[in-house]
């Protein structure tokens, strides 16, 4: 049975063509998978670094949750991710599954308003407050 899933995107580096490479590869397994706009962000807690492109994605799979999980972090892979030095740091592509179905798989959907407000775009969740001058729209239509 499909089940519904929603991942978080992000990239700092070469973050359009990333993003939209990403997506063209989740559109090509998941034909149906819908996205939010795209949203930038301050690269916390990396000093120096690009600001992030951020959007989230919804889709539905008979995959299971690992299933999914390790094939986004394939298509990571695919694109140059450096996983070497921990996460803080600059990053081509990052996808995180955030929920499955009616459960949340990843916190960071409400610790953080670059997660929140384009997965709020996709699907209902409870008010969160983040302080508005976190994020910026962007042009970039995925």
């Amino acid at each position: 049975m499909k089940q519904t899933f929603l991942v978080g995107m992000g990239s700092n580096i070469d973050p359009e063509r990333h993003l939209a490479a990403a997506a063209t590869a989740i559109r090509r397994l998941f034909p149906d998978a819908y996205f939010s706009k795209v949203y930038r962000s301050a690269a916390v807690g990396m000093d120096h670094a690009e600001d992030f492109l951020n959007a989230c994605c919804c889709l539905k799979s008979d995959m299971t949750a690992p299933a999914l999980s390790a094939w986004l972090k394939e298509l990571e892979d695919e694109h140059g991710r450096d996983r070497s030095q921990g996460s803080w740091k600059p990053r081509t592509l990052d996808l995180d599954l955030l929920m499955a179905g009616e459960n949340v798989l990843d916190d960071e959907l409400f610790h953080y308003a670059h997660a929140y407000v384009p997965a709020r775009e996709l699907i209902s969740l409870p008010d969160v407050e983040f302080d508005a001058g976190l994020l910026e729209a962007s042009s970039l239509l995925l």
